[in-house]
């Protein structure tokens, strides 16, 4: 009598198949079953990168939904209602979340704004000086705030020098025509100076201070970790296609901004965007870097009567999701 173990390897062969096939379709219901992740962004050049994403189909058949409103405001409301598991924001906006008592972990730094955000006048102001007893509309956000103080501290004027008209960001063309000048930002910046604006003052004159991260509720690392990985895998693929394809990737995005593809690149010349290698080496170096700055602008918004109390930055970066592979 003769034994064939062929056969039963063959069936110890098809079982072993058959094993990583569940295995793989069980992780992908693990996936699958994560809660929708829902990332709230109001529109500036710096979060692009995410709708980019979108576009080149990174986000298909995943939790993720970007959700664009219409103001940072409206971002953070949302983000504060719970709404929103996270947002994307300007650092100074996500202490001031910090400081109302709101558990938050910055997972990526998207973009250091160097002349993105700017104080823009009519034609016929030519000095910050000449700003004295001027409507200056801006919105009502620590951003727009911080900007200002630093071009009125630049002229060696007060808050009391100036009338503050409070303008929120989709009405900033009309608030440039109603006012002298306006603290705004791109891509609305570009279209103000097409209609003839000065600009007096912007973001490179203050290096640091606006930077633009995307947070989340500390709770939904914990409940979304695959699709966070996603997310920032996509960013970072849609970072290297605008680095390797810009007239594609302008065309993509000129019709979110509302501008013609080369001023959608004009845009981003007043924008750091961020790498993955820029990220590593603010987030993940011991003691984070970007944790100091944090610190240090914290420490300025209390001073200037930003923050109600003085905040002590610590947990506050949570670099676990950032891809661990060049992409």
């Amino acid at each position: 009598m003769s034994i064939h173990i062929k056969p039963a390897f063959k069936c110890c062969h098809q079982l072993t198949g058959i094993c990583f096939l569940m295995l793989t379709l069980l992780l992908s219901a693990c996936h699958s079953q994560e809660p929708q992740l829902r990332i709230g962004t109001s529109i500036w050049a710096g979060y692009e990168p995410l709708y980019l994403a979108r576009s080149l189909g990174s986000y298909e058949g995943s939790q993720i939904k970007l959700i664009e409103l219409s103001s940072t405001s409206d971002v953070m409301h949302a983000l504060r209602s719970g709404t929103l598991e996270g947002a994307a924001l300007t650092l100074d906006e996500t202490l001031t979340l910090l400081d109302d008592g709101f558990d938050l972990s910055v997972i990526l730094v998207m973009d250091i704004s160097d002349g993105g955000d700017a104080l823009l006048a009519k034609p016929e102001i030519t000095s910050l000086k000449a700003l004295r007893g001027k409507r200056v509309a801006v919105e009502k956000s620590n951003v727009g705030a911080i900007l200002l103080d630093g071009a009125l501290q630049a002229a060696e004027l007060t808050a009391a020098d100036i009338e503050i008209i409070s303008c929120t960001i989709e009405a900033h063309i009309d608030c440039y025509s109603s006012s002298d000048a306006v603290v705004t930002y791109e891509p609305v910046r570009t279209k103000l100076l097409q209609l003839g604006a000065r600009q007096l003052f912007d973001s490179s004159q203050i290096s640091g201070r606006i930077a633009d991260v995307l947070v989340v509720h500390t709770k939904t690392t914990k409940t979304n970790p695959h699709s966070l990985e996603q997310l920032l895998t996509g960013y970072f693929k849609a970072y290297d296609y605008l680095t390797a394809q810009p007239e594609d990737a302008a065309q993509r995005m000129a019709k979110r901004m509302a501008l013609p593809p080369a001023d959608v690149l004009a845009a981003y010349e007043g924008i750091k965007l961020q790498g993955i290698e820029d990220n590593r080496r603010l987030l993940q170096s011991e003691p984070a870097p970007f944790e100091d700055t944090a610190a240090k602008l914290a420490d300025f918004m209390y001073n200037r009567k930003l923050l109600k109390n003085q905040l002590t930055i610590d947990n506050f970066v949570d670099s676990s999701f950032l891809p661990s592979d060049t992409l």
